[in-house]
């Protein structure tokens, strides 16, 4: 009889069971910090089973990183860190980071197409998101998640990667204020729901 660890491992990851369910591509500044260290990616198992992601790769078509062994259980979050050490200075310890290999695939400030892979190579989800995503009626300037705190969530997990099931997120209760107002900061909410599902 095959252990449960055993029978985890069969099982063939394919679209639907994972998702990109959060991002942070342009982190503030003076509150959070650069990008190369601040940068992270969410990813949300909204399957039946448990997932096994060693070996999943997640590209925007140029640097490629490989998810190292991580069991994630039904509508559990992990983050994809850039900088594991400077993601859990900023948010702290409760949050489950996955290790990876490779080169971070640096998400664009502007826009970018992040793909994630399975082991075998079929890709599983794919977000081509914009700067402009997130504009608040009337604004023309930027979006409240390019540079001004706040992560990109998904909206519906279930639904495709369009630009009106992607939102900035709201989650005022993070520890940084900004520096000039003294007003919270949104960092996002890696690894918990998303605040605009």
């Amino acid at each position: 009889m095959l252990s449960y660890s055993i029978l985890i491992s069969l099982v063939m990851v394919v679209p639907g069971d994972i998702v990109i369910s959060e991002i942070m591509y342009n982190p503030d500044g003076p509150t959070l910090g650069i990008d190369d260290r601040y940068e992270w990616i969410e990813l949300c198992n909204i399957g039946a089973v448990p997932l096994q992601l060693d070996g999943m790769m997640i590209s925007d078509g140029g640097n490629q990183l490989f998810l190292e062994s991580y069991t994630l259980d039904p509508m559990f979050r992990v983050v994809v860190a850039a900088d594991a050490q400077s993601f859990t200075e900023a948010y702290g310890t409760g949050i489950a980071v996955i290790p990876w290999d490779g080169v971070w695939t640096k998400l664009s400030n502007s826009s970018d197409t992040l793909l994630l892979y399975s082991s075998n190579g079929q890709v599983l989800d794919e977000l081509a998101y914009s700067d402009t995503w997130g504009l608040a009626a009337g604004d023309t300037t930027r979006s409240e998640a390019d540079g001004r705190g706040s992560s990109l969530e998904k909206i519906n997990l279930w639904e495709v990667n369009t630009e009106d099931n992607w939102a900035p997120s709201i989650d005022w209760a993070c520890p940084g204020t900004d520096p000039e107002t003294g007003d919270p900061v949104c960092w996002g909410t890696p690894g918990d729901i998303n605040s605009v599902e």
